[in-house]
């Protein structure tokens, strides 16, 4: 239940601010998308962790059916890291610099989070 209540209190946390975004000053948004990224081990010795991420996957297929945020669907992008936080720091700089996530939601570990912590600080991404 608290790990249901995390989730949803992140991803509501990332709606409220791309509902309140403006779309041109606003990395990962656009007029018809709003990109968010997520890390989470798929493999690995804590891959059972890895149904984190495929329930935000479901959740933001919901959002998307119903019409997404203003009109704007969610492009999800997750990555397994492997519960490796130095897996986690290459994959978050990678798609952050690469594609541009509006925000990060959902991201699985202590060790991973604090790994990409500082990164997303300076960037001030949510």
């Amino acid at each position: 239940m608290k790990k249901h209540f995390l989730l949803t209190a992140l991803i509501s946390l990332a709606m409220i601010f791309a509902l309140t975004a403006t779309v041109s000053a606003e990395e990962g948004v656009t007029d018809t998308e709003i990109h968010i990224g997520q890390w989470g081990p798929q493999t690995g010795p804590a891959a059972a962790w890895g149904s984190v991420a495929r329930g935000t996957d479901a959740y933001f297929k919901m959002i998307n059916a119903e019409g997404g945020i203003n009109g704007r669907k969610i492009i999800y992008h997750m990555f397994d890291d492997g519960y490796n936080p130095a897996k986690t720091r290459a994959g978050v700089k990678e798609l952050q610099e690469g594609i541009g996530m509006f925000a990060w939601v959902g991201g699985v570990g202590t060790a991973p989070g604090m790994a990409v912590k500082d990164y997303l600080m300076e960037r001030k991404i949510p």
